[in-house]
């Protein structure tokens, strides 16, 4: 089926798309660009200080490679752009020639050289195409359009990799210091079986039992130390340095007050339709698309051109010069007449590409509506499990240390005791796990929406 759109069409529907929908996304480019000029023309953050999540995805956008290549690939489009729009100028070309010929005829005898040489110049100039020259054009229009909404995209994917590894780290660390107080209460728990041991109170079943559990304590942090070993890789490489880069942060402070969004799933829904610039920038990689069949049909049909030269040519013989100057212009119309079918397959190969482009467009509108939605609900669910885990990790503590108290006073056995040690350090886990969770959230849904800032500022408020 031959798309419909014609060329006039597809100019209003650039400028619709570029005022109504890629403007928030391209002043957020620019905000962002002046952020990060406005920092470093004050002091660059020096990586040797705690580091607070600003200074980080500061330090990523000039540093992560993915930026470079998203910046590269914008310059690769505003060359594209260049190329096309030279196909509306004339091309001039200027030549020198200079020719010596010596002749000898059928009796043996040679006439004598003959020189000639002369400058020239030739003018040829593209007058009507039916569309193939504008087709060309307004499809790198659109491609450079792409590559600005890719590069903004590309930027939100960094600082969204900027914020799980700051957070990662941040809970790793939490994490840490909380497998190493179950180790601490492990190891009380121990030293209380051994002291009720030679008092005769308690068995050596009660000693290897605390001496297990001390072990599984102990094997738990060393887990924890080694994925946060990883986490801290993880952060540099988003940051743009080596994996084994020391990034020290700022002090975190885990003690929040769930807020969430003002919006509605379905306001959500529809701010990442219009803000998204990744599902912008395939819209525009379609119009680019429909730009490109235009410019594919034009091939087949008749063009009009101007080609006008002029020159001067000296000629010397047997000592005698001469010189002649020459002028000619014409315009050619040149109608394809059969070309192997070569236009209609390649003009059904451009409409194959705009039904894809289409299709590759609806499926990222489903794929970015499944992140909007998937981050609105763990949003909420991360939003829900502070609360609990607060409370269960009150709850953990105040049995614990009843039960240690029982313990030493022979009213519980080891048995109890190690189970609310287990009990208490589970809550533990669950409450570091819970506000890296919600951080987490907040960072997925701000970036599922095309929207930035939500968990930075939520961060840097504390």
């Amino acid at each position: 089926m031959r798309h419909s759109i014609t060329l006039s069409r597809l100019r209003t529907q650039a400028e619709a798309i570029s005022m109504q929908r890629f403007i928030p996304v391209l002043l957020l480019t620019l905000a962002l660009g002046i952020a990060s000029w406005s920092a470093h023309a004050a002091t660059a953050p020096d990586i040797n200080q705690p580091l607070t999540l600003i200074q980080l995805t500061d330090i990523a956008l000039d540093n992560n490679p993915q930026t470079r290549i998203a910046w590269a690939t914008i310059r690769e489009s505003e060359a594209g752009v260049e190329l096309a729009r030279a196909g509306y100028w004339p091309l001039i070309t200027a030549s020198y020639s200079y020719q010596r010929n010596k002749q000898v005829n059928f009796t043996g005898s040679s006439v004598g050289a003959q020189t000639r040489y002369g400058p020239s110049i030739s003018l040829s100039y593209l007058l009507w195409n039916f569309g193939t020259r504008s087709g060309s054009l307004d499809a790198a229009k659109f491609a450079l359009t792409a590559a600005d909404l890719s590069n903004s995209q590309t930027m939100q994917d960094v600082i969204l990799q900027v914020e799980q590894g700051y957070y990662q780290v941040l809970g790793l660390q939490a994490l840490r210091d909380a497998d190493e107080q179950n180790v601490n209460d492990a190891q009380t728990s121990l030293d209380a079986a051994r002291q009720r041991k030679q008092s005769g109170l308690a068995t050596i079943g009660d000693v290897y039992q605390a001496e297990a559990a001390l072990a599984g304590a102990q094997l738990a942090l060393q887990q924890t130390e080694g994925n946060l070993a990883i986490a801290r890789g993880q952060l540099a490489i988003a940051a743009g340095y080596s994996a084994n880069q020391k990034l020290t942060l700022a002090p975190w402070q885990p003690d929040v007050s769930p807020q969430l969004p003002d919006q509605d799933v379905s306001t959500l829904l529809k701010q990442a339709r219009q803000t998204r610039p990744e599902l912008l920038a395939s819209k525009a990689r379609e119009q680019q698309a429909v730009a490109s069949l235009e410019a594919t049909r034009g091939q087949g049909l008749p063009s009009l051109a101007l080609a006008a030269s002029a020159g001067r040519s000296t000629s010397l013989l047997n000592g005698a010069s001469t010189s002649a100057d020459s002028y000619s212009a014409g315009v050619t119309l040149s109608v394809p007449l059969f070309a192997g079918f070569a236009d209609q397959a390649a003009e059904h190969q451009a409409q194959a590409a705009v039904d894809i482009a289409q299709a590759t467009t609806l499926q990222l509108q489903q794929q970015v509506e499944l992140e909007v939605w998937q981050a609105y609900q763990n949003v909420h669910t991360a939003a829900a499990t502070l609360t609990t885990t607060d409370a269960q990790l009150k709850s953990a503590q105040q049995a614990a240390d009843v039960t240690a108290a029982r313990y030493k006073n022979g009213l519980d056995s080891i048995l109890d005791t190690l189970t609310a040690q287990a009990t208490l350090a589970n809550a533990r886990v669950q409450q570091v796990q819970a506000h890296l969770n919600w951080f987490a959230a907040l960072a997925a849904l701000g970036h599922a929406v095309g929207g930035l800032g939500t968990p930075a500022s939520t961060a840097e408020s504390k």
